[in-house]
């Protein structure tokens, strides 16, 4: 492949944009394909002690469920990473962190998508007022090593990003707790 790939906006949205890209193949012909450009997001783990995390409770219209998740939000175009987690801590949880650490960066679905995604461990809890979104239906829920590894295991934790995040987690030797 020579050069950049072409690029027309398609649709521009309030928190992604959906780009026609065109690919040149290696036999020489020009192929299309969708892309979603995305400003990036934050998952959180946040800790009340070394042993227990908040996960919520978050109802996902586009799959008709209920997830348990790890708290999470989209960037803003021009914000950085940790203060969109200090954001998204709040707005989601009521929670606020004394200390965030990034963990890991991943991309979300690099084959539709340029998201890549921040995985910050949060410490020194304090509990405050929640500012969800009106179409956020959330409730925290708080889990110990133990439940989280059993929820894997019986396949109740069905999320991608709260699955990347929790095994990065349970297994950074910086935050064991030899479960």
């Amino acid at each position: 492949m020579s050069s950049e790939p072409k690029e027309t906006v398609l649709h521009k949205g309030n928190r992604f944009n959906v780009h026609l890209m065109q690919l040149e193949g290696r036999d020489g012909n020009t192929y299309e394909r969708e892309v979603i450009r995305h400003p990036g997001a934050v998952v959180l783990v946040p800790m009340l002690d070394p042993d227990t995390v908040v996960l919520i409770e978050n109802t996902r219209p586009t799959v008709k469920q209920t997830l348990l998740e790890l708290p999470a939000g989209t960037m803003e175009w021009d914000e950085p990473p940790e203060s969109t987690a200090v954001r998204e801590l709040a707005e989601e949880t009521g929670y606020r962190a004394e200390s965030f650490t990034l963990l890991h960066e991943f991309y979300s679905a690099p084959g539709i998508s340029d998201e890549l995604m921040y995985l910050y461990v949060a410490e020194g809890l304090s509990s405050g007022q929640h500012a969800r979104e009106a179409v956020e239906n959330i409730e925290n829920r708080v889990a110990t090593r133990e439940e989280i590894v059993r929820w894997i295991e019986q396949g109740r934790i069905r999320d991608g990003k709260t699955l990347i995040g929790l095994y990065a987690f349970l297994h950074s030797p910086k935050f064991q707790n030899n479960i």
